[in-house]
């Protein structure tokens, strides 16, 4: 059985993240598709906490599964002092979001962002920080905090630029599934942090799993001009990538399944188990 989550639209500051890396034409295109769904798009920009607790009072009528933040101020894309979130925002969004039952997790890829989810309340971190190795203080905020963590770390070398996924773009049992367009994505890479380096991204990501943290795969491909992941294989390329940072290939399966179930309140899938009764 297979189905959705969505957060819909993640809340951000106006002019925020992701706003600094869509070209005119991807806007258009968006505008286009929301006034196709029915009008006007729906809120996203938050300035204030009331602001933000009315935002997730509309992602909640409007079906949402949990909430979603963007907690970035753009340095490691090449766009430093991108307005983000204030810390006020950030708690009122997770409370307001506890209160309504639905979980919160941040889109958070340098320390400081993810102390700022941290102390706000939140209960994942979707991306791991890039822009730093690890150290024992932000390994313990975490661990004390009880948050999951979904590294991307897919993602995360891509922006830094030194993704191995044209190699991965290289098995016929990928290239043969994917459009030209799709393909030349793998090819690609953001390459907008080259400071940062993927081994301490997986090591980042070791340190977490030593230490009992929730870790959940994702790939977060999105569209095709943004290189270095693609819906559906980048997946299987991250389960490749947590093994690197020290994951059983049977721990890296659970973290795209019984993992993410449990943590998102699924229990009817994600588990091979005996059936109970007759």
């Amino acid at each position: 059985m297979t189905d959705c989550l969505t957060s819909f639209v993640a809340i951000s500051a106006q002019g925020g993240h992701p706003s600094e890396m869509l070209t005119p034409e991807v806007v258009a295109q968006h505008k286009a598709m929301a006034a196709k769904m029915g009008g006007a798009a729906p809120k996203k920009h938050a300035k204030t906490p009331e602001e933000a607790a009315s935002i997730v009072a509309e992602r909640v009528e409007q079906g949402a599964d949990y909430i979603k933040i963007m907690i970035e101020d753009g340095t490691v894309f090449g766009h430093p002092g991108t307005p983000d979130l204030t810390n006020e925002v950030i708690a009122v969004t997770c409370a307001e979001a506890h209160c309504l039952g639905k979980i919160a997790v941040a889109h958070t890829m340098s320390i400081k962002a993810s102390k700022r989810a941290i102390n706000g309340g939140i209960d994942g971190l979707m991306h791991i920080f890039i822009d730093k190795p690890h150290t024992n203080e932000i390994i313990g905020a975490i661990i004390n905090s009880g948050v999951f963590v979904c590294p991307t770390i897919a993602a995360g070398a891509s922006v830094i630029g030194d993704s191995d996924a044209p190699e991965f773009a290289k098995d016929k049992r990928v290239s043969s599934k994917l459009s030209e367009e799709w393909l030349n994505t793998l090819y690609n890479q953001i390459g907008s942090y080259p400071q940062g380096k993927t081994e301490y991204v997986l090591e980042t990501v070791k340190a977490l799993h030593d230490a009992g943290v929730d870790i959940l795969a994702g790939s977060d491909a999105s569209i095709a001009s943004i290189g270095g992941m693609v819906h559906g294989a980048s997946l299987h390329h991250e389960l490749q990538l947590l093994v690197r940072a020290g994951l059983t290939p049977i721990e890296a399966l659970r973290a795209a399944t019984s993992v993410p179930a449990r943590l998102f309140n699924i229990f009817d899938r994600g588990r091979i188990v005996v059936p109970l009764g007759p």
